[in-house]
């Protein structure tokens, strides 16, 4: 089904590389949907696990779950019909489910930045700044907006309007997000450092406080930082397609590119990796999860 004559003007993988190319994105499902499912199972079994900050945590995994779901069985689809870069109705939805996913996961690690921002510098008002309401306000105006940019690139039939398209979404999901990050991890930093020197003049309770925000901070700077180098890949791709104006050359850049779209995705994968690993309460949460399962296996 892989095989097919060379054709360096066409986008679609050729030989043995599209069979390589499908078992990574059946890897890459496998993996994001067992990992995202435990961490959603997790907050919403374990009623300690559904503060604002990991309300915040379950978006970004249900996005991701998503990726799982929809965006890499997607691309095995594409691979196998030879569709890439055509008006197929697949490679539509690709274009939808890509730039959907890609608005939603810039602004949720952004929400996430904003509230470990505001849960570091407000102490004790943290609860009032930033409650719940606001929090799933904030969620659905997220996934609102990802979605009417997705769908407009449904519309869209010209492969060079849908480059303009891409290019958009790409300058308002990237730069506007990236300084809001930038500058709020700036500021957890600034106040991580004063916190640190006053840290023995607190009681116990809120030095305990103080310390799990600066933890859960860097959690998500872990996060961001893996989603923002997997993904720096396709600002290079993105670069090249719109300087290139020769149909066939920019089809070669388009074949290239594929590999550097399933790096991007990957990082839906390595989340609840990084949740399990760096928050404790995910640990415990997990593990009975994983120890429910097996007895009812064993019944």
């Amino acid at each position: 089904m892989c095989y097919q004559i060379a054709d360096k003007c066409s986008p679609n993988l050729l030989n043995n590389w599209c069979i390589v190319f499908i078992f990574l994105n059946a890897m890459s499902s496998a993996i994001t949907l067992g990992g995202n499912t435990i961490i959603l199972l997790s907050i919403y079994k374990v009623r300690s696990l559904r503060t604002t900050s990991n309300i915040l945590i379950a978006s970004l995994a249900a996005s991701d779950l998503l990726v799982g779901l929809l965006v890499n069985p997607t691309y095995i689809a594409l691979t196998v019909m030879k569709a890439w870069f055509s008006p197929h109705p697949v490679y539509k939805m690709e274009n939808f489910l890509w730039t959907q996913s890609l608005v939603t996961s810039t602004f949720t690690l952004c929400a996430i930045t904003v509230d470990r921002l505001v849960a570091i510098t407000s102490g004790i008002r943290y609860n009032q700044v930033f409650n719940k309401r606001r929090c799933y306000r904030v969620i659905l105006s997220i996934w609102a907006a990802s979605l009417t940019f997705g769908f407009i690139t449904i519309f869209v039939d010209k492969p060079e309007n849908a480059s303009i398209i891409w290019i958009v979404c790409l300058v308002v999901t990237v730069p506007i997000p990236s300084v809001i990050i930038l500058y709020s991890y700036g500021r957890i930093f600034k106040a991580a450092r004063e916190q640190k020197a006053k840290i023995s003049f607190l009681n116990p309770a809120e030095a305990t406080i103080m310390l799990k925000n600066r933890k859960a901070a860097w959690t998500t700077g872990v996060v961001i930082g893996l989603f923002f180098l997997t993904f720096f890949p396709n600002i290079v791709f993105s670069c090249l397609d719109l300087a290139t104006e020769d149909q066939c050359k920019k089809a070669r850049v388009y074949r290239h590119w594929l590999w550097a779209i399933i790096l991007a995705f990957s990082s839906s994968a390595f989340n609840p990796f990084v949740y399990a690993v760096r928050i404790r309460e995910f640990r415990g949460a997990i593990k009975k999860l994983l120890a429910s399962c097996l007895r009812l296996k064993s019944r």
